[in-house]
């Protein structure tokens, strides 16, 4: 999520996918034909805005809604903003009411803050004739509820898949006795494996230290690995529980010695950067990274690396998107989420550089040939996933979060401090915004 702001934060580069490689447009063109075929022409004449980010992904929904006005006589108009702008503009229209905007895409911590304005898109079956079928099970499911559920409500079909993965470099296992076929099943194992892998200009971890969403993602693993849950059952903050202490030990005492130094203004580009040059032999990594990973020109380590689920949980990231309830053409919005979220497009959008999140789409030979790393996404989709804090001030909490980290790996605060900090601050924002009492 890129909150992420910056050229390469995490969700810009999910969004991006750049690097996949693309198929010519009359391939695409006869699939998008053949999903179109049977939709109803009902809401011909009418006009649909849709609200997304800026990147290739979206651009490219853009290109394929072409087709579905063909078939629907339904216009589509994308506008595209950096990820700040599109969450405070999408704000702003639904708690307005101004219906600017009838379909929109949106990063799931949001999802709380847009439910009460949101269309509960479990029903277009049985209100829309003629839509596509929502194929539901089609998804993982625990992937779908954090994505698109709020309680009984489905406020969003998945349009991005995204979630974290686990590379380490297959040449410098070797060199260090590892096997390079064997991927670490626990954080300590991780930490193990780096402190063999340290030598030579060579570092064990990329570990991204700085004042950025990366560091808050690291966090977040190793505190889920660790049993953390952000909240106890009456609700109240718990960041600064057993869990959260070692948590922050374990950054500071275990992944920061094998790490680069530096790494106090980390973020995404130089994780990356670190893997890709060989300086680290193990990282996490986003999907959509692979691209430029698996490309020579672009990657020293192109023909090296090996990849996995991050161990004992994955985080979440990836997109959905809704239906504004105060559109007033929202049935043909209905219409055009549940084409462009079925499985057929889908598929089209994964073979033009997309991130499914359908398990259709991820196991489809063609393109996991073009993505290996699919079938990883899918088992990390499928497997334990860990989200953002289920908020809607989530953003506000992951600064929290880099910034103590940010502190106790700079040794200004000690460990156990910087988790009693973090608690502090947490508790004090919630109680500011209403959410505890006392």
């Amino acid at each position: 999520m890129l909150q992420q702001g910056g050229d390469m934060k995490r969700r810009t580069f999910s969004a991006g996918l750049a690097a996949l490689p693309f198929l010519g447009p009359s391939l695409t063109r006869a699939f998008a034909q053949d999903a179109a075929a049977s939709l109803p022409k009902t809401y011909s004449g009418q006009k649909i805005r849709a609200l997304a980010s800026t990147g290739a992904v979206w651009e490219s929904m853009a290109t394929i809604s072409r087709e579905f006005t063909d078939a629907t006589g339904i216009a589509v108009e994308y506008v595209n903003l950096s990820y700040n702008e599109q969450y405070q503009k999408l704000i702003l229209d639904l708690t307005s009411g101004a219906g600017s905007f009838d379909v929109f895409n949106f990063a799931y911590q949001w999802k709380y803050e847009i439910e009460p304005y949101s269309t509960d898109l479990s029903k277009i079956p049985t209100e829309i004739p003629g839509a596509p079928d929502l194929a539901l099970d089609d998804y993982p499911k625990r992937a779908l509820d954090i994505y698109g559920r709020v309680n009984d409500k489905l406020v969003g079909l998945p349009t991005i898949g995204d979630v974290t993965l686990f590379v380490w470099n297959k040449a410098a296992y070797e060199a260090a006795g590892l096997d390079p076929a064997a991927a670490p099943q626990t954080w300590d194992e991780v930490a193990e494996r780096g402190a063999k892998l340290v030598g030579n200009g060579q570092f064990g971890y990329a570990m991204p230290a700085g004042k950025g969403i990366q560091t808050t993602v690291t966090w977040i693993l190793i505190f889920k690995s660790m049993g953390g849950e952000y909240f106890d059952a009456s609700g109240a903050p718990t960041f600064g529980s057993e869990a959260g202490v070692k948590t922050m030990k374990f950054l500071v005492e275990k992944l920061a010695p094998v790490s680069p130094p530096g790494n106090l203004t980390w973020d995404f580009p130089e994780m990356f950067n670190s893997l890709s040059t060989g300086q680290s032999a193990q990282s996490m990594m986003w999907p959509g990274a692979f691209g430029d990973l698996l490309n020579p020109r672009t990657s020293q380590v192109s023909d090296k690396i090996a990849w996995s689920p991050t161990p004992q949980a994955s985080l979440l990231g990836g997109w959905a998107m809704g239906v504004n309830d105060a559109s007033r053409a929202k049935d043909a919005a209905k219409l055009y989420v549940a084409w462009l979220t079925s499985p057929d497009i889908v598929r089209r959008m994964g073979l033009s550089g997309g991130a499914p999140a359908r398990i259709s789409a991820l196991k489809d030979p063609e393109l996991v040939k073009q993505a290996p790393n699919r079938p990883a996404v899918l088992a990390g989709l499928q497997g334990d996933v860990a989200e953002y804090p289920p908020i809607k001030e989530a953003e506000q909490i992951h600064i929290m979060i880099y910034d103590e980290v940010n502190a106790a790996v700079a040794k200004i605060k000690t460990p156990e401090q910087a988790a009693g900090d973090l608690q502090g601050k947490v508790e004090s924002f919630m109680r500011r915004r209403g959410y505890l009492k006392t």
